[in-house]
C-alpha cells in the first residue's frame, strides 16, 4: 500500500514538474537602455521650426522604419523571381533480392542530375509582376510618409494654436491684476467699495485658474508632437516656433484635380497593383506551356557469376528528357482567377479616383469658409474689440463705467480673440487636408 502511495506521489510531482516546464515564459522587456531612453525626464523647452520638426519625423518614426521593410521584402520577391530552379541529384541501388552468394543476379548503381527549364516566358513574367509589385509597395510608403508629415502638420499647429491661447488668457490675467492692484488703491482712497474690490479679487482668482487650464493644454500639445518622433526625443520639451497663417499651393480647381489624379501617391500604388495584376494574366498564361527537364545518367552494373545468366561488370550512360502533357489542367482556373484580380484592380482604381475627386473638392469647399472666417476677424473685429475694450478701461477709470461693464468688455474681448485663434486654427487645418486631398506635400507655418 505504501509502496502505491509513493509511486503516485511520484507521478504527481513528474506531472506538475511537466506542466511547470511546459508554461509559457513571459516575453523579456525592455534593455535597462531602453527602458532609460523611455523614462528620461523632460528637459527644458526647444524652439524648432516646421520643417525640421518633420525632417526629424521623417528620420525618426518607428511607424515610418518599420514601413520601410516592406519595400526590402519587395525587393527580395524580386530577387527571388530571378532565381533558376535548382538541378536535382539523385543516387538509386538496386540487387538481387532471391539468390544470394555467387548465384546472385547483377545489380546496379545508378547516378542522374536533372535541370528543369522553364518554358514560355514564365521567368521574365514573374520577374515583371515583382517589378509592379515593388513599385506599388513603394509608392505605398510614400503615401505613408505624406500622411504622416501631415498629421505632424496638423500637430505642430494645434501647439502653435494652444500656445496662442494660452497667451492671450495670459494678457488679460497681466491686465486684470493690474486691475486688482489699482482697486485695491482706490479702495484705500474711498473710491470704491469693498464689494467692488472682491469682485475683482474672485475675477482675477477665477481667471488665473482658466489660465493655468490653457497653460496646462498648451503644454501637453507640445509634449503631443514627441508621439510622432523617436524614443531618442521622448525627453524633448518642443516649442513650434512660427504663426498659423498658412496659405495653399494652389486654390484652382482643375489644377487641384489634376495634382490629386496624378500625384497622390495612393492612387499612384494602385495603378501599379492593376499593372502587376495585368502582368499576372500573362503568367498565368505562360503556366499553361509545360516545362522541360533534362538529364543525364550514369549507371553502373555489378558482376554475376550466376551460373544460368553470368554477366561482367559494365558502365551506360544516357540522357533523360521529360514533359507533363497538359491534357487535364490547362490552368483555366488560374487564368480566371487573374483576370477578375484585375478587373478588380481596376474598378478599386477608378473609384479611388472618384473619391480623390470628392476629396478635394470638399475639402476646397471647407478651405474657403474656413478663410472667409479668418478674413472676417483680420477686416476689423479684432480692432474693433480691442478699441472697444482700451475706451471701457479709461471709461472705469474715470468713474463712467462700471466694474461689471468692464468685466464684460474684457470677456467679450477673450471671446473673439480665442474665437479668432480657433478659425486661425480650423485654417491651417483646411490647408493640410486640401494638401492631404491633391497630394501635395509642401506646407509652410
Amino acid at each position: 500500500m505504501k509502496t502505491c502511495l509513493h509511486l503516485l506521489l511520484l507521478m504527481l510531482f513528474l506531472k506538475l514538474r511537466a506542466t511547470a516546464a511546459e508554461a509559457p515564459v513571459a516575453p523579456e522587456g525592455p534593455s535597462a537602455e531602453r527602458l532609460a531612453e523611455l523614462t528620461k525626464l523632460t528637459s527644458r523647452k526647444t524652439s524648432i521650426k516646421l520643417e525640421d520638426y518633420l525632417n526629424k519625423v521623417a528620420a525618426s518614426n518607428l511607424g515610418y522604419a518599420a514601413q520601410r521593410y516592406n519595400v526590402t521584402i519587395a525587393e527580395t520577391a524580386i530577387a527571388a523571381a530571378k532565381v533558376f530552379q535548382n538541378p536535382v541529384l539523385q543516387f538509386n541501388n538496386g540487387k538481387d533480392l532471391t539468390h544470394t552468394g555467387a548465384q546472385s543476379l547483377p545489380g546496379y548503381y545508378q547516378t542522374s542530375i536533372s535541370q528543369t527549364f522553364e518554358t514560355g516566358g514564365k521567368r521574365a513574367k514573374r520577374w515583371l509582376v515583382a517589378r509592379k509589385n515593388y513599385a506599388a509597395t513603394s509608392a505605398s510608403l510614400q503615401s505613408f510618409l505624406q500622411n504622416l508629415r501631415l498629421d505632424a502638420s496638423a500637430a505642430y499647429a494645434d501647439a502653435i494654436f494652444m500656445g496662442q491661447v494660452a497667451a492671450q488668457f495670459q494678457r488679460t490675467a497681466t491686465l486684470l491684476r493690474e486691475l486688482l492692484q489699482a482697486q485695491q488703491e482706490r479702495q484705500k482712497a474711498g473710491d470704491i467699495s469693498d464689494v467692488d474690490l472682491l469682485q475683482t479679487r474672485v475675477e482675477v482668482r477665477q481667471f488665473e485658474a482658466e489660465l493655468l487650464d490653457a497653460q496646462a493644454q498648451a503644454k501637453n500639445a507640445e509634449l503631443g508632437l514627441n508621439a510622432f518622433l523617436g524614443p531618442q526625443f521622448a525627453s524633448t520639451h518642443w516649442q513650434p516656433v512660427g504663426a498659423l497663417d498658412v496659405a495653399p499651393q494652389n486654390t484652382d480647381l482643375f489644377k487641384l484635380l489634376s495634382s490629386a489624379i496624378k500625384n497622390r501617391p495612393d492612387l499612384i500604388a494602385m495603378r501599379y497593383l492593376r499593372d502587376a495584376a495585368q502582368a499576372g494574366i500573362n503568367l498565368e498564361k505562360a503556366k499553361r506551356i509545360p516545362d522541360v527537364t533534362i538529364g543525364a545518367i550514369w549507371q553502373q552494373s555489378t558482376p554475376s557469376y550466376n551460373d544460368v545468366s553470368p554477366q561482367p561488370i559494365y558502365n551506360m550512360g544516357g540522357v533523360m528528357f521529360s514533359i507533363p502533357l497538359p491534357v487535364w489542367n490547362r490552368n483555366k482556373s488560374g487564368i480566371a482567377a487573374s483576370q477578375a484580380m484585375a478587373q478588380q484592380a481596376q474598378l478599386n482604381l477608378e473609384n479611388a479616383e472618384v473619391q480623390a475627386g470628392v476629396d478635394v473638392r470638399q475639402a476646397l469647399s471647407l478651405y474657403g469658409i474656413a478663410r472667409e472666417r479668418v478674413e472676417l476677424y483680420k477686416a476689423g473685429v479684432l480692432k474693433d474689440v480691442d478699441s472697444a475694450l482700451e475706451k471701457r478701461v479709461v471709461s472705469y477709470k474715470r468713474g463712467g463705467s462700471s466694474l461689471l461693464e468692464l468685466l464684460d468688455a474684457q470677456r467679450k474681448a477673450n471671446e473673439v480673440w480665442q474665437s479668432f485663434y480657433t478659425a486661425q486654427s480650423d485654417h491651417a487645418r483646411a490647408v493640410i487636408e486640401l494638401h492631404r486631398a491633391a497630394g501635395i506635400w509642401i506646407i509652410h507655418f
